[in-house]
């Protein structure tokens, strides 16, 4: 080598910019989410062996929203139910976060959650509230065999009272360090996969 120390060079530290923007996530570009009516999901339920249910009870951010939807597509979730009100719309945002999860996912928007859970039940469909401070059972030793439907609360209050009355079971994450509990959209994605991988 000649002329002295070769020229360090970073690896990566332009990857996903152009022109020093972050680059567009084209998983989802100008597609429209999986919206379906409330009343087609008792045939959904009729005809899914063993649904996997997503119930997102007023989840405010459009980007956590998003991240629950990419999670739940990720971790085979039949539906994922959520409010008209008080909830986070499907914008493009949430699309584009959900890298497809929002376009492949059947959702429904509902007008009454409490209504939509007793369908659940009717179904035979088991429902798993989590709590960073109620929940009685731990995620990894609770029983969340066969038909099931999680439900994950809000950012700041957690799951209504009203919808915690309706769970069968209330899980909790453990958690080993400082801090108390996880975002919603990470606490969805382990708990999702943690069902996923029971049943696998």
């Amino acid at each position: 080598m000649s002329g002295g120390k070769k020229q360090f060079s970073k690896r990566g530290s332009d990857f996903g910019r152009s022109g020093g923007r972050a680059r567009k996530n084209s998983h989802a570009s100008g597609s429209k989410p999986l919206i379906k009516d409330e009343a087609e999901l008792p045939d959904l339920l009729d005809k899914t062996k063993d649904p996997l249910i997503l119930v997102l009870d007023c989840i405010q951010d459009p980007h956590n929203l998003g991240a629950c939807l990419r999670s739940a597509n990720g971790a085979g979730v039949d539906a994922v139910i959520m409010p008209k009100d008080r909830a986070a719309p499907v914008t493009e945002t949430a699309i584009s976060v959900s890298c497809g999860g929002a376009i492949h996912t059947p959702i429904f928007r509902v007008t009454n959650l409490s209504r939509a859970m007793d369908v659940l039940k009717e179904h035979g469909v088991r429902i798993a509230g989590t709590s960073d401070h109620a929940g009685t059972e731990n995620l990894y030793e609770a029983d969340l065999s066969g038909p099931l439907a999680l439900v994950m609360g809000s950012e700041a209050k957690g799951m209504r009272s009203l919808t915690m009355k309706h769970c069968d079971l209330l899980l909790s994450i453990p958690m080993a360090g400082f801090v108390e509990c996880l975002n919603v959209s990470v606490a969805t994605g382990v708990c999702l996969f943690e069902i996923k991988r029971r049943r696998s």
